[in-house]
């Protein structure tokens, strides 16, 4: 291994490793996501589009769940932005995708959506707005009685 300033690389990948642990990360390869199914999800606190593997079980709520994460590009153009492996409690789906709705090219790892997709997608990403009460009732509410 070579280092360059605090980090430690792999000489072969020249890819960083960690110094805290055992073993190099740098030459474990991403989770394999082939195939699956595309979602709307949170990722931790993100909406996100994901595509959860078809190899994740479903049968255990601890086993951890493979996702190609895609970020919004232009419009209804989304591509890869990473894969990983997540704990179920940092992933959940809102909402599963059509696949009459999206076009993905493996390839390219870029997914077309549908603009009503995307509109939707636009829409979970909104803040949430507190449900008050209307202005009178408020008011009616501080008068003595």
């Amino acid at each position: 291994m070579a280092t360059y300033s605090s980090f430690s690389y792999h000489v072969a990948t020249g890819k960083a490793v960690c110094d805290t642990i055992a073993c190099d990360i740098s030459l474990m390869p991403p989770p394999a996501v082939n195939g699956g199914y595309f979602a709307f999800a949170r990722v931790k606190t993100d909406v996100c589009l994901v595509q959860v593997s078809s190899s994740t079980p479903t049968s255990s709520p601890l086993t951890t769940v493979d996702v190609k994460v895609f970020r919004h590009e232009f419009i209804t153009i989304f591509r890869l932005s990473q894969t990983m492996t997540l704990h179920p409690s940092d992933l959940q789906i809102l909402e599963l995708i059509d696949d009459q709705l999206k076009c993905y090219e493996e390839d390219k790892e870029t997914v077309f959506l549908a603009k009503s997709l995307t509109e939707r997608l636009r829409t979970l990403t909104l803040p949430r707005r507190r449900n008050t009460p209307p202005h009178h009732r408020r008011v009616q509410a501080l008068l003595p009685r």
